[in-house]
């Protein structure tokens, strides 16, 4: 009987061998090209992100240059001396004016070197070129460019533009200086619709050549490099004389034709290698920037060699695994039953609550599998049970409670036990949610009031100082008034004391005049904005003047502080329908929070700008020139008690405030805009026209 089962064992595990060598081949085979094809993809990609990296440099450095900082020569050369230092990769970066483009070259000529070296030609015409010194690339020397006539890297985009109003950043072929291969981005600048110089970048091709290397110890595959005009830039193949040479001019000739002839479309390419013995794959990918080409390939015998080294030993095991099959069959036919026996027990105990498997088709049967089936049918509906009650209670229904189902089920208890906390636990936060949204409007609303207090303490003590003058100039007055009535009942008035008498009343009249009116100002200015900051009603109003009012409220706090305000309006100014109180809160607290947090509390000079605009919307443009934020700062300034000066009384809701009445009750947006130099920009926007 052994050997009738012998002979069957064996042609099936010859034939399943047979099957898995050829199988694994084939896909060894197709994972190999699909790896060569994804290697070429990733090197394709990682050339053209360092190639895009130093185009998009030179772009900006162009841009920078038709943007404002032509013709600064200083700040030109510190711009070039940042780029160079903040991208590691690059060699060199520089400026190329025209001769006298800016005017300044008879000024530079006879000028004195600057530390690090000199950055005009004898005629002054600005050249500045910053390059890492070979011996120490953390050292950057500054020196003038030189044959800039001749040069493809100025000369080169100058031509284009001239030629046909090219603006495109152009790539040299690389070359080889100082011992390393380097390439050039060279962008034109363009003024006025005139060409009035370049900007450049140098990089060197290094970092890529030990990218190769580190692909060719990784994956074993080879890799060549090539320019837009197909010459040899980096390989990691041991063989001198292809670096720089076009690949055309080399043994690698014809299969390069192959895959050029491809296209657009990839196919890999088998074909013997000319320096290494043996079939090669082949592949190619193009990187889009600077046009270049990637070259892979990998050796067939490094991939079927490992599928046939696994071959001899798995085919010596299954000739073992043959006999091994004689003497397990007969241990397994006499321990079947044990372990059917022991699988019932097993099941029995799982329907107890342990696991759930469900096989329904044998529960008819009468044997132990019919057995071990019915408690498997058990466990089921317990599941179901507990999937009911569990959907229940994610829906929010904490009514279904789960039965016990044996003295070993303790999933039911921690179910219902989960229940009954959960609903517990979310009863308490709906609670405290209610609290914590009325704790919340009341910090607001105290944050209002003392807000509104501090306008009226202010506006109260700046009242008091004209009022003061005004009793003072009546008194004065009122004793002018005793001592020339005594002097008319005297007798003894002279003609020249009561002229003198009505210039002092004259005086004082217009000492008082001048002090009322300007009590008046203040008391309506404050009135004003004390009724819009105590009420929601919507009016007609100019927001420039109407800001200037709220700037008068304000004069008692910001008089004792060095920072001015400016506040201005694109003519014609717009009437618009708003809430008044909700743009003096707004104004009110961007105020303070730049005086408080951006001018250290008013002791540092500065300046406040507020700008309105007009489009389809109102828009205030909101800077000042501060301390300004950190990143972690501006991310958080609009959440509620989110506070830098908590030691100080901070209570973080200043700028929350500003979000609501922004978003909710003028209907509107605000953000913090990029600026460029120091301090705060904020950026408000919202309706002309409220609805009411």
């Amino acid at each position: 009987m052994l050997l009738y089962l012998a002979l069957p064992v064996m042609l099936i595990i010859a034939g399943i061998l047979s099957y898995w060598y050829s199988t694994s081949l084939n896909q060894a085979v197709m994972q190999a090209k699909l790896n060569l094809s994804q290697t070429a993809d990733t090197i394709s990609a990682k050339v053209n992100e360092e190639t895009q990296l130093a185009v998009r440099t030179t772009e900006i450095m162009a841009l920078a240059q038709q943007n404002g900082l032509f013709g600064d020569r200083e700040a030109s050369i510190n711009f070039v001396r940042a780029v160079l230092k903040m991208n590691p990769s690059f060699v060199g970066a520089s400026f190329g004016y025209e001769p006298n483009a800016d005017n300044q070259d008879q000024a530079y000529i006879n000028a004195p070197s600057l530390k690090e070296g000199v950055y005009v030609n004898q005629t002054g015409r600005f050249l500045p070129y910053w390059h890492r010194d070979f011996n120490d690339s953390e050292r950057l020397l500054l020196e003038p460019l030189v044959d800039m006539e001749s040069s493809l890297y100025y000369e080169g985009v100058r031509q284009q533009f001239l030629r046909d109003g090219n603006t495109e950043t152009m790539i040299t072929e690389p070359y080889v200086y100082e011992g390393r291969m380097l390439v050039e981005q060279s962008s034109p600048i363009i003024i006025n619709d005139k060409f009035v110089g370049m900007a450049s970048v140098d990089r060197a091709l290094a970092d890529i050549t030990e990218f190769l290397q580190t692909i060719k110890q990784q994956l074993k595959i080879d890799v060549l490099l090539l320019s837009q005009r197909d010459n040899v830039i980096a390989t990691t193949l041991n063989h001198s004389g292809l670096k720089t040479k076009a690949i055309l001019d080399t043994d690698y000739a014809s299969i390069a034709k192959q895959l050029k002839l491809q296209g657009q479309e990839r196919e890999i390419l088998s074909a013997n290698d000319p320096f290494d013995s043996g079939v090669f794959y082949f592949d190619k990918a193009k990187v889009a920037t600077g046009n270049w080409t990637v070259i892979v390939r990998r050796s067939e015998a490094d991939i079927i060699g490992p599928i046939q080294a696994q071959f001899k030993p798995l085919l010596a095991a299954a000739f073992a695994s043959v006999l091994l099959v004689f003497l397990l069959f007969w241990y397994f036919i006499n321990r079947t039953t044990k372990r059917i026996n022991i699988a019932i027990k097993s099941v029995e105990q799982l329907a107890n609550g342990d696991l759930s498997i469900h096989v329904q088709k044998y529960m008819t049967q009468n044997d132990e599998l019919g057995t071990m089936f019915r408690s498997f049918e058990r466990l089921i509906k317990a599941s179901k049970d507990i999937d009911q009650v569990c959907s229940a209670i994610a829906a929010g229904d904490f009514s279904k409670t789960v039965s016990k189902r044996g003295p070993y089920d303790r999933l039911s208890d921690s179910i219902n036990l989960m229940s009954s906390k959960r609903h517990e636990a979310e009863q308490a936060l709906v609670e405290q949610t209610i609290e914590l949204r009325r704790t919340q409007q009341e910090l607001v609303e105290a944050e209002k009031m003392s807000s509104l207090g501090s306008l009226v303490s202010g506006v109260a003590h700046e009242v008091n100082t004209p009022l003061g003058v005004c009793v003072t100039a009546t008194s004065h007055l009122r004793e002018m008034l005793i001592e020339t009535k005594n002097k008319v009942a005297s007798g003894s008035l002279s003609k020249t004391q009561f002229s003198e008498f009505i210039s002092e009343v004259d005086l004082s009249c217009d000492i008082l005049l001048k002090n009322m009116q300007r009590a008046a100002g203040l008391i309506s200015s404050f009135k004003r904005v004390a009724v819009d900051q105590t009420t929601e009603e919507l009016r007609n109003l100019y927001i420039s003047s109407y800001l200037n009012e709220v700037q008068k409220s304000l004069y008692h706090t910001l008089k004792a502080t060095p920072v001015d305000i400016t506040i201005s309006a694109k003519e014609p100014e717009l009437e618009v329908y708003s809430d008044p109180g909700a743009l003096a809160q707004i104004f009110t607290n961007l105020v303070m929070n730049s005086i408080i947090h951006g001018f250290k509390n008013g002791s540092q000079k500065g300046q406040i700008s507020v700008h309105i605009d007009y489009s389809d919307s109102v828009c205030i443009h909101y800077q000042d020139n501060g301390r300004g934020m950190t990143e972690e700062a501006e991310k958080k300034v609009f959440d509620p008690f989110y506070t830098t000066n908590r030691a100080g009384g901070g209570s973080g809701l200043g700028m929350n405030i500003v979000y609501n009445l922004v978003v909710h009750r003028l209907k509107g947006q605000i953000f913090i805009k990029e600026k460029q130099s120091t301090g705060v920009y904020f950026f408000i926007q919202f309706p002309l026209t409220l609805p009411n």
